[in-house]
């Protein structure tokens, strides 16, 4: 699924392209996508003919701010990407077209079907979810951590408690903290905490730095991979050499993920 750097590529890529751009039109044969809205029809009515104020990110959501009432946010989910510059016929698995007022696309492609396309009222506070990963400050973090009494790994998974990291870079983060990923939150002290948020901007710094982490459906806006899954430290490394100590890095289920770690310094 992409992730914070995986989403904040995307937006900074398709940012100059459609910034000021007013939508012309837009098109799907996908009713799945829209599946929190009324209708493909209710979503087309309120956003054709409005201009894209700005394009943002918000945690692993794509953020359409648009001159209307509503404002349109994407989630990518399993596989979606956002693509540009290219004719829809020249893609396969597109699910949703946005024609903009100067003839240029921008097209969710989306092999599997599970992204989905909310519209949402400006006013509304429903979408529940916490500070961003790369905003949040140490205090609002340790309260966060130390308030939970859950594992560590289903604690940073948890888009109402900090928004933007999914299970790629949980594993990364902890990782290079030096924390199991089944530790309780109750049982880590400040000093590991401060590492979890040091260690949290670093990750993802990084993996913005490269655009990202292409594994199975992730790409760019134009079309090309990201490059951090060649740099990744523990996430599918199940059975191979610890970088930092030798260790085989071993894997577990946590809150459903499959979860990579390193059982020697990672404690």
């Amino acid at each position: 699924m992409p992730e914070l750097p995986e989403v904040e590529t995307i937006v900074r890529a398709v940012k100059p392209y459609a910034e000021g751009k007013k939508i012309q039109a837009i098109r799907s044969d996908t009713p799945r996508l829209f599946r929190e809205c009324k209708s493909f029809g209710a979503v087309k009515k309120a956003v054709e003919g409005k201009r894209i104020i700005a394009l943002e990110r918000i945690g692993k959501n794509i953020v359409f701010r648009l001159d209307g009432e509503y404002d349109l946010w994407l989630h990518l989910m399993m596989s979606g990407s956002l693509l540009t510059g290219r004719e829809a016929g020249k893609e396969t698995y597109i699910r949703m077209e946005i024609e903009l007022d100067n003839g240029k696309k921008i097209l969710f492609r989306d092999i599997r079907k599970f992204g989905r396309v909310r519209l949402v009222e400006k006013i509304d506070t429903s979408m529940r979810l916490g500070p961003d990963a790369l905003v949040v400050s140490f205090s609002q973090f340790a309260y966060i951590i130390q308030r939970k009494k859950k594992a560590v790994k289903t604690v940073l998974l948890d888009q109402s408690l900090v928004c933007g990291i999914g299970n790629i870079y949980a594993d990364e983060i902890l990782w290079y903290a030096g924390v199991m990923p089944l530790r309780n939150t109750d049982s880590l002290s400040m000093e590991e905490i401060k590492k979890i948020y040091k260690y949290m901007n670093t990750v993802l710094s990084a993996a913005i730095r490269v655009a990202g982490t292409s594994f199975r459906d992730y790409r760019k806006p134009d079309g090309s991979e990201g490059g951090y899954f060649a740099a990744r430290k523990v996430y599918q490394r199940t059975g191979e050499a610890c970088a930092k100590d030798g260790a085989l890095i071993q894997r577990t289920i946590i809150a459903q993920r499959g979860t990579h770690f390193c059982p020697a310094h990672q404690l």
